[in-house]
């Protein structure tokens, strides 16, 4: 009888525990300490599991160097009028990691996007989802540099389960920092992922390890142990979900 009770209470503590990446100015997680066991997903999309492919509207259409994303087509801040410098560019991209220092580099000659020939993103990295004379924007400063309002503001309907990330990580505190040795998390705007530490404003979302798996392989993160690393590694699979934060130059 002892044993069956001491079982239950493990049971009951494991489906308590909190995954977290870390914010700014709080104590270190286990999985921030430690490159280990952070393989049980959240819910995605504040507690509604990732509905992939599913009520993702079409993006706005246009000449690539006024729509900033490589394929005509705009899928984040679609207003252009309202929002000409930056840009939510969805597709693929199969090389890994976005950091950059201080620009990543187009690996595929542009040929990226959604509705690109090239969907899965096969040779590119997620520069390649920004059009001529666009790049991956840097950091929050440079989303704030863009944005007419100076943040995240309309990138996506509310709800919309779509991350676009920056080129930038941050330290195991949480702390956003453009330094491409810092690559704890993915940070960004849109509907998908957490909400954003303070210490990372004006980007409004971030997706570590575990939020990557919640997308069921669209988001790749590697494994388990780079859940300090997730912007030097991550790769994207589908079109869905997102793709690139793009500023004009």
């Amino acid at each position: 009888m002892r044993s069956a009770v001491l079982f239950a209470i493990a049971v009951s503590l494991l489906g308590c525990r909190v995954l977290t990446s870390g914010l700014s100015g709080a104590v270190p997680t286990q999985r921030d300490a430690t490159p280990a066991p952070d393989a049980v997903a959240p819910p995605a999309l504040d507690g509604a599991r990732l509905p992939v492919d599913v009520g993702e509207p079409p993006g706005v259409a246009g000449a690539p160097i006024l729509v900033g994303c490589s394929d005509g087509t705009r899928e984040g801040f679609r207003d252009l009028d309202n929002w000409p410098n930056i840009a939510g560019c969805a597709g693929a991209f199969a090389r890994p990691g976005v950091v950059g220092a201080p620009d990543l580099l187009p690996a595929c000659e542009l040929q990226a996007g959604d509705t690109s020939a090239n969907p899965s993103g096969m040779g590119c990295n997620a520069a390649d989802l920004c059009a001529r004379h666009w790049h991956v924007c840097r950091d929050g400063a440079d989303v704030a540099r863009h944005s007419p309002t100076g943040d995240c503001e309309s990138c996506v309907a509310a709800g919309e389960p779509r991350f676009f990330l920056v080129a930038s990580g941050a330290s195991a505190m949480g702390i956003c920092s453009p330094d491409a040795r810092e690559a704890n998390d993915l940070h960004g705007c849109g509907g998908l992922g957490q909400p954003e530490s303070d210490g990372c404003a004006p980007l409004a979302r971030r997706m570590g390890f575990a939020d990557c798996l919640a997308t069921q392989g669209v988001w790749s993160c590697g494994n388990d142990f780079d859940s300090l690393q997730e912007a030097a590694v991550v790769t994207k699979t589908q079109p869905s979900a997102g793709g690139a934060l793009c500023c004009k130059d």
